[in-house]
């Protein structure tokens, strides 16, 4: 067994306890602001996500109604970040026909000589 002394030189256990819950009280004090405002950045990340994808939805809207991005771009919209799920956004480049078989090219004059298969070799 152990037996508490106080005599002046070591708190007591309850002293100890509340010395140690005024620290704790203090660095509390300091932490509390911070929970609040990481409370709130999630809260505006969830409200700007979601204003992201009403956009690239909108965004996406306005392109198929026939706007390009360069007069979207004028008026001062910028790209989406996100887009709405669906096909990737494809370059609007004007396509040339292709032909319908592929012109064949002159032998190379400075290709290697065909292999000589066992029935054409010359015999030793």
């Amino acid at each position: 067994m152990t037996a508490s002394t106080n005599n002046g030189t070591a708190p007591d256990e309850q002293s100890f306890i509340e010395t140690a819950e005024s620290l704790l009280s203090s660095r509390l004090d300091v932490v509390r602001p911070l929970a609040q405002i990481i409370a709130e950045r999630k809260h505006l990340q969830a409200q700007l996500a979601d204003v992201e994808r009403r956009y690239g939805a909108a965004y996406a809207n306005a392109e198929a109604g026939g706007w390009t991005t360069g007069e979207l771009a004028q008026m001062g919209a910028t790209e989406p970040t996100r887009r709405p799920p669906g096909r990737p956004k494809r370059a609007r480049a004007t396509k040339a026909p292709s032909p319908a078989v592929a012109p064949a090219s002159p032998p190379n004059p400075r290709s290697p000589e065909p292999a000589q298969t066992p029935s054409s070799a010359p015999s030793a």
